[in-house]
Parts: C-alpha cells; sequence; structure tokens
C-alpha cells in the first residue's frame, strides 16, 4: 500500500466527490457556489478542484454549467457515503452517541479502509438503498433514527 486513505489529498478529494454526488443527485449539474456553500471554501478554491478532478477522471466540468461525476467519481462518492451512513449507525446504534456522529462519522469516513467498513456490515445493518438514504439537509442517513419518520 503506496498510498494511505488518510492524507489530506484524498480526503480533500472524497469531500468535494460526496458534496458533488449529493448536489447533482437529481440530474442537475452541481454548481460551484452550491459546492462552495456546502464545504464552506471560496469559488475559486472550488473551481481550482474542479479542473483537478475532471483531470482525474472523476468528474466532467464546464464553466458556468456545473460539475457532475462519472462513473468512477459516482462509486467513489458513493463508497464514501456508505461509510458515512455505517460508521452514523454504529455510533449510534451500536454504541450510544446521540450527539456529535455527523462531524465523528465524518472524519471516519476518510479513514475507514474498505476491509473495515466491510467487517463493520457485521454488527450494524446497512439499508439496501444506501447511500441513497443520506439527507444532505439533515447530515445524515434518513433512515437512522426511523421512529421519527412519518
Amino acid at each position: 500500500m503506496s498510498h494511505h486513505h488518510g492524507d489530506h489529498e484524498s480526503e480533500s478529494t472524497e469531500m468535494y466527490l460526496k458534496e458533488i454526488y449529493l448536489l447533482s443527485r437529481d440530474g442537475d449539474p452541481a454548481k460551484t457556489g452550491d459546492i462552495a456553500d456546502r464545504l464552506g471554501v471560496s469559488p475559486p478554491s472550488v473551481t481550482q478542484m474542479l479542473s483537478r478532478l475532471q483531470e482525474q477522471g472523476l468528474l466532467e466540468y464546464e464553466k458556468r454549467q456545473g460539475a457532475h461525476l462519472t462513473a468512477d467519481g459516482t462509486d467513489r462518492a458513493r463508497t464514501v457515503l456508505e461509510k458515512h451512513c455505517l460508521i452514523e449507525r454504529f455510533l449510534v446504534e451500536g454504541l450510544g452517541v446521540e450527539e456529535g456522529y455527523h462531524d465523528e462519522a465524518c472524519r471516519l469516513e476518510h479513514a475507514l479502509s474498505d476491509d473495515v467498513a466491510q467487517r463493520l456490515t457485521r454488527y450494524v445493518d446497512l439499508e439496501p438503498e444506501c447511500p441513497d438514504c443520506y439527507d444532505p439537509d439533515a447530515q445524515r442517513c434518513s433512515k437512522l433514527f426511523p421512529d421519527e419518520s412519518d
């Protein structure tokens, strides 16, 4: 393993892919301004990163049009979101964490290897529709507290 998952470069990439995935899953491209708002960065930073991710073949970006993920980008974004949901469920259902589980999951989703994520599924059930269950407004899996749903 020459590269480790926890480096800042890949964490930043994953954050972008995740937000672009969430912003564009209704079919419209993710707009630079919306990505900047979600990530708390400046629009020029977003533009720079989008160019980099496009060079890596993870998304397609056109100025003033926005960005949408390629198949590779989508796979990576969904993997990060699945890990996020998995970690949240483990923290809440497995460990009884009631506060701060979202931020904790945000930190851990980048550090967790695919192997460990797979092992976590022995302790937590992942919803079949995961990661489409992720609610960006609530910033968590919409299935996390089933008794809260209508």
